[in-house]
C-alpha cells in the first residue's frame, strides 16, 4: 500500500478537557502532531457525547484548529460525537443535541463494553437508517461478545453497518482478547474503518500506518486501498457500498494524495 495516501482518522478524543480524552491543550497538540507524522490529513474530534454537550464542539474544533494553524501543524479537526446506544437517539439528533461525523448522516456508534450483546441494537439500527442516518460500529473489536465470536457482527454489516477498528488493537499493546477479534474481521472483510479512538499521545496514541500496513497483510492491499477510500467517502458523506465477504474490488474514486 502507497505511504503517500492522505489519511482520515474518523474516531479521536483530541478536545482537551472535554471527557477522558486529552487532558490540555499541549496534549491536543501533540496527538496532532502525532497525527500528521503517520499520515492524517483529517481528524474528527468525537468526544463521547454523554460528556460533551453537542452545542460546545464547533467552537472548540475551530479554536483547536486555530492552535494547530499557529503551531504549524498541517491538519485539520472536524466536528463529531462518539454516542452511546440508548433510547432516543434519533429523537436527539433532529433536536441538536448529538453530532453526526463532520455534519454528515453518518454517526459513530458505541456499544456497552460490559454485558451481553444489545437485544434492542437491530431496532436503533433500523430506526437511523428509516430516517436517512448512517451509523458505524464503533470499535468492534473491544466487545467482549465480538471478542468471543467476531462473525456477530455479520447481520450489521449485511444491512450496510460499517465497522470501525482502532488502530491500537493491530499492534503489540492491544488490549486483551482486541487483536484476534481485529484481525478476524479484516481477514474476512468484516472490518471497514480503521481509526485511532486516541486518548492522549501515549494511550491509544493516534498512528494510523503502521495499523493499515497490518490491515493491507491479512486482508490484501487492494482491501487496504479500499478502506483509506471508504474513510474518505465517510468524511465526505457519500454512501459506502461494503464489500462482499469473498472479495473486494479496488476503489473506484481517486485517494487523496
Amino acid at each position: 500500500m502507497e505511504s503517500s495516501l492522505a489519511l482520515v482518522d474518523l474516531h479521536c478524543h483530541v478536545l482537551p478537557n472535554v471527557d477522558d480524552g486529552a487532558d490540555d491543550d499541549e496534549m491536543a497538540l501533540r496527538m496532532l502532531r502525532a497525527s500528521a507524522a503517520s499520515g492524517v490529513a483529517r481528524v474528527v474530534a468525537t468526544p463521547h457525547a454523554h460528556h460533551c454537550p453537542a452545542e460546545l464542539i464547533p467552537r472548540l474544533v475551530e479554536r483547536l484548529n486555530g492552535r494547530a494553524k499557529r503551531a504549524g501543524i498541517a491538519i485539520e479537526v472536524l466536528p463529531g460525537q462518539e454516542v452511546r446506544l440508548g433510547a432516543h437517539i434519533v429523537e436527539r439528533l433532529a433536536a441538536g443535541e448529538l453530532l453526526t461525523l463532520n455534519q454528515t448522516r453518518y454517526l459513530l456508534l458505541e456499544l456497552p463494553l460490559s454485558g451481553s450483546w444489545p437485544s434492542y441494537l437491530d431496532e436503533v439500527v433500523d430506526d437511523l437508517q428509516a430516517r436517512g442516518y448512517r451509523p458505524i460500529l464503533a470499535h468492534a473489536e473491544r466487545y467482549p461478545d465480538v471478542q468471543r465470536n467476531p462473525r456477530l457482527v455479520e447481520p450489521l454489516v449485511a444491512r450496510g453497518v460499517p465497522v470501525q477498528l482502532n488502530a491500537d488493537s493491530l499492534g503489540e499493546k492491544a488490549e486483551r482478547g482486541a487483536r484476534p477479534a481485529a484481525e478476524y474481521l479484516l481477514a474476512h472483510h468484516l472490518a471497514h474503518l480503521i481509526a485511532s479512538d486516541a486518548h492522549s499521545d501515549y494511550w491509544r496514541p493516534p498512528r494510523l500506518d503502521a495499523a493499515l500496513a497490518r490491515a493491507s497483510e491479512l486482508a490484501g492491499d487492494s482491501y487496504g486501498r479500499w478502506m483509506i477510500a471508504a474513510s474518505w467517502s465517510v468524511l465526505r458523506g457519500e454512501p459506502l457500498d461494503l464489500p462482499s465477504t469473498c472479495g473486494v474490488a479496488e476503489p473506484g474514486a481517486d485517494l487523496p494524495v
